[in-house]
């Protein structure tokens, strides 16, 4: 199913009023000791809902997606600011990118949908991409950390009543194979040092 871009990714934000509050008051304290970086690798950024911000905070920031519709967007949305190159991969490899020559990466609201599988293979891929030092910032799904959750097996109209009632969050496609505990596990298979986790 193909995603109803008309927003521009904006309604995601609208639990904190727009992207610039949910950027200024949710995503940036969590970031700013890492900031400023020379060079920024952002993936997935859909319609550059986050681009917009991190491109100053840094001399190069290249973004990758594998949606091309999304790349397309970045592209004209950016198409004046030299910091910002845009490419389209194939969802988990960056052969674009030079090894060891990034100082940050970010993802956020797109790794949480992300098979265990593709989250690996950015990670190995991170490995290579980051320099000596370098860190980033990864917004990754835990559902996999409630798999024994009672939720997990209630039927589909009981749980939508629920959620209805807002005894039960949504899900929001979050993958459910994914945790914490896991995507720690792939870091260290990779030498990345996996900093800190907020649950």
């Amino acid at each position: 199913m193909k995603y109803d871009w008309s927003n521009a990714g904006e309604e995601w934000s609208q639990p904190w009023g727009n992207s610039e509050a949910q950027w200024r008051y949710t995503i940036l304290p969590r970031i700013a000791p890492y900031l400023p970086a020379k060079t920024i690798l952002e993936i997935a950024p859909g319609f550059g809902r986050w681009t917009h911000f991190l491109r100053d905070y840094c001399r190069q920031l290249w973004v990758v997606d594998r949606a091309a519709d999304c790349i397309e967007a970045c592209r004209r949305r950016f198409a004046s600011d030299a910091r910002v190159r845009c490419f389209a991969n194939d969802g988990h490899s960056l052969s674009m990118i030079p090894d060891n020559s990034v100082d940050f990466v970010f993802s956020f609201d797109s790794f949480v949908h992300m098979q265990p599988d593709i989250v690996e293979a950015y990670l190995r891929e991170f490995a290579k991409k980051l320099k000596l030092g370098g860190s980033g910032f990864v917004h990754h799904s835990n559902l996999a950390q409630y798999s024994n959750s009672a939720r997990r097996f209630l039927p589909r109209a009981c749980k939508n009543r629920l959620i209805k009632m807002k005894i039960l969050d949504w899900e929001h496609h979050r993958n459910p194979d994914m945790s914490s505990e896991l995507f720690g596990d792939l870091c260290k298979r990779y030498a990345l040092h996996c900093v800190t986790q907020e649950l």
